[in-house]
């Protein structure tokens, strides 16, 4: 008498204590080792299969999370910050297509740097309280490569235009 099931009038059936549900054999099973904790537990792998899941609670998963479709957060409360907003990861953000921002792009640290190329050859970092610096020899082009602002040598700075170079100031120092 150690596992016993009892009809509950209008609710349905009751598994006593924390006894278990178990399939096939004793490492699959569904039981509730604590009053307001139920467990379904699997060996490999628990499969799921509706048109629609609908979880009214707080998720914590451990693990790689591998999603087919789109991941949708319909939350549009704003980022201040690295620990709020909508989406928050605590590492790094890999994104294969293009991504697109419907406001603000905030790079909190200082140095922060965009990197550009597939082997991120241009780079502009943020130089804390100064502006932003293009490395090494890059240039800032204007409609085509003729025209540009470039330094390709320490304390030189070339400002090149194929046709007509125009300065417009009421003082030129």
């Amino acid at each position: 008498n150690d596992v016993t099931l009892t009809h509950v009038a209008d609710t349905g059936i009751l598994l006593n204590s924390t006894m278990a549900i178990q399939f096939n054999d004793s490492s699959q099973y569904i039981n509730a080792p604590s009053n307001a904790i139920l467990d379904i537990t699997a060996t490999d792998e628990i499969e799921l299969n509706a048109t629609l899941a609908d979880v009214n609670a707080n998720l914590d998963v451990s693990g790689t999370g591998t999603f087919g479709g789109i991941i949708k957060t319909d939350d549009s409360t704003a980022a201040t910050s690295t620990t709020d907003g909508s989406l928050q990861t605590d590492g790094g953000l890999s994104v294969v297509l293009d991504a697109v921002i419907g406001d603000d792009l905030l790079l909190l640290s200082d140095a922060a740097v965009l990197s550009f190329g597939a082997d991120s050859e241009v780079t502009l970092t943020h130089v804390h309280n100064d502006g932003l610096l293009l490395n090494t020899d890059m240039q800032l082009q204007f409609r085509d490569s003729a025209i540009n602002i470039r330094s390709d040598a320490d304390g030189d700075l070339d400002i090149n235009a194929d046709d007509e170079l125009e300065l417009n100031s009421t003082l030129i120092d």
